[in-house]
């Protein structure tokens, strides 16, 4: 008995071969006293402990399983591991192991290092079942050659309830949650079977990455790489395939854990499909919307195109001939002093509108970008303007012309319109600068004023204020706007435009915010 308490104990490391001392000097008494050493540490075990020879026949048991099981210190059934008190499951167990040990033990004399783990079962004198965890170790002898086994058992009872209160809360969970280890599903909840449309029997121990989408599977492992190492925290998106073959989308968050003895990866996704598709939807439905505005800009361009050669052509030869008319009559009037008058007031009226008309026709039809050139446009907008205001607008344009697609042009002429109409209705300026310059590939139109500027709450409610009109022009242009204001700071328009009208680089990102 205190040779296999001896062994046990230095198979479990609590001695070394130091401990023994010398063959010579080993009395009877030594060993005794080792003995009773090596018993009081088996015997204060938080873990029970029992020895077997390679037969598995118990040898030694210590005091502490007969607490664990019930028996008080009684003596129990002697083939206490093969009849009531080892479970027939955990039985059948030892009995497909221990053939492996002995075949290893033949095979590897004097090494002690290796060591089996079990999951079993033991049934108390009450008849209440505990799980354990139970390690079993080889002894050898001073031959070289094992001469047992050492197993030790530890309660695996709290873990067990721990484990059930996970499962419980995995299973009401309205999110999918999984365990990995070594790539392959060590757990799913229903909810993630519900997702993935397979049985918990074809998900556990499959491998875990052949659901996702081989699209996918490199940024997956990528991200949830640089979760688990703590350098990144937000959830990540990918697709999976369903067993039907339907492909969905999830957003994932993964985490390190331990589990079964091991590190694990713990997951949690959630099917965020119907949201995809409804931000598809929305996608979809922003580009119907944004094609449709370029069309209706396309046709208003076109109408009033329409419209100044109307002004210039019908109606400008009509106020000509008008004229004329009045001032023949003017001169046939000689001998009526008073009606002379009258024809020459129609002759003048005549005039300033046909002026008038061809100011108009001018400012709403594209023919001025033609004619002119942007930047001569840009000038003759602004002399008009503070000309009709009475509001100061000088024009800084450092160089003489920009050859610039026709989309560019109309939208940077249109832009400024408005920003000097949104002046006009709304600062309350006394001066308006306008700049116009080249940078690299882009058109930079800047319009600035030294107004009362507008409130953060009115700047947010851009679509009043003819912003989201500017915004759209450029943005259809390829281009990007930006409006600098705050309330007594006076308010700044930027726009961008690329130079060409050949799929132009897109810079789209416009904002509006205080100065």
């Amino acid at each position: 008995m205190d040779e296999a308490i001896e062994a046990k104990a230095r198979a479990l490391g609590l001695i070394s071969d130091s401990d023994a001392g010398d063959d010579s000097r080993d009395t009877d008494a030594a060993r005794q006293a080792r003995a009773k050493r090596y018993r009081i540490l088996a015997e204060s075990d938080t873990d029970f402990l029992w020895v077997m020879d390679m037969q598995f026949n118990v040898s030694y048991v210590t005091a502490s399983a007969w607490r664990f099981l019930g028996y008080s210190g009684e003596s129990p059934d002697p083939d206490w591991w093969t009849g009531r008190t080892l479970t027939r499951r955990s039985l059948s167990l030892c009995q497909d192991v221990f053939p492996e040990i002995l075949e290893y033990a033949k095979r590897h004399p004097r090494e002690s290092s290796r060591s089996w783990t079990l999951e079993m079962e033991f049934t108390r004198r009450d008849g209440t079942m505990v799980p354990v965890e139970t390690t079993v170790s080889l002894m050898y002898g001073q031959d070289g050659n094992p001469c047992g086994m050492v197993c030790v058992a530890r309660d695996r009872t709290q873990p067990k309830r721990e484990q059930e209160l996970f499962r419980t809360l995995a299973d009401n969970s309205p999110i999918g949650v999984y365990i990995l280890q070594n790539g392959r599903f060590r757990f799913v909840n229903h909810q993630l079977q519900e997702y993935m449309k397979y049985s918990q029997a074809e998900l556990i121990g499959a491998e875990a990455m052949r659901f996702v989408i081989p699209e996918d599977r490199d940024s997956v492992r990528q991200r949830a790489r640089a979760m688990l190492k703590g350098e990144h925290f937000e959830p990540y998106e990918f697709r999976f395939s369903c067993k039907d073959g339907e492909i969905r989308w999830v957003m994932e968050l993964v985490s390190s854990v331990q589990h079964n003895n091991g590190r694990a990866t713990l997951g949690t996704f959630m099917d965020i499909t119907e949201r995809k598709r409804s931000e598809e939807e929305l996608r979809r439905s922003e580009s119907q919307l944004r094609l449709l505005t370029q069309r209706m800009l396309e046709i208003q361009e076109t109408e009033r195109g329409r419209f100044a050669r109307d002004l210039h052509d019908q109606l400008g030869q009509d106020l000509v001939f008008l004229k004329m008319q009045a001032e023949s009559l003017a001169k046939s009037l000689v001998d009526a002093p008073r009606l002379q008058e009258k024809a020459v007031e129609i002759a003048g009226l005549a005039d300033r509108l046909k002026t008038t008309s061809s100011r108009i026709a001018a400012s709403i039809g594209p023919g001025i970008l033609d004619g002119l050139g942007l930047v001569r446009a840009v000038e003759w907008c602004a002399e008009d303007f503070e000309r009709r205001t009475g509001i100061s607008c000088p024009v800084d344009t450092p160089i003489a012309d920009i050859n610039v697609g026709q989309p560019t042009a109309t939208a940077a002429y249109r832009i400024l319109q408005e920003a000097l109409t949104n002046v006009w209705r709304h600062a309350g300026a006394s001066q308006v600068e306008v700049k116009l310059e080249k940078e690299g590939d882009w058109v930079t139109l800047t319009v600035a004023d030294n107004g009362v500027g507008i409130s953060a709450g009115l700047l947010s409610r851009k679509s009043t204020l003819g912003f989201l009109g500017m915004y759209e022009r450029a943005r259809l242009a390829g281009g990007s706007l930006t409006v600098n204001s705050a309330s007594g700071k006076g308010t700044r328009i930027m726009v961008r435009l690329p130079l060409g009208d050949v799929e132009p680089k897109r810079d789209t990102r416009g904002s509006i915010e205080g100065l």
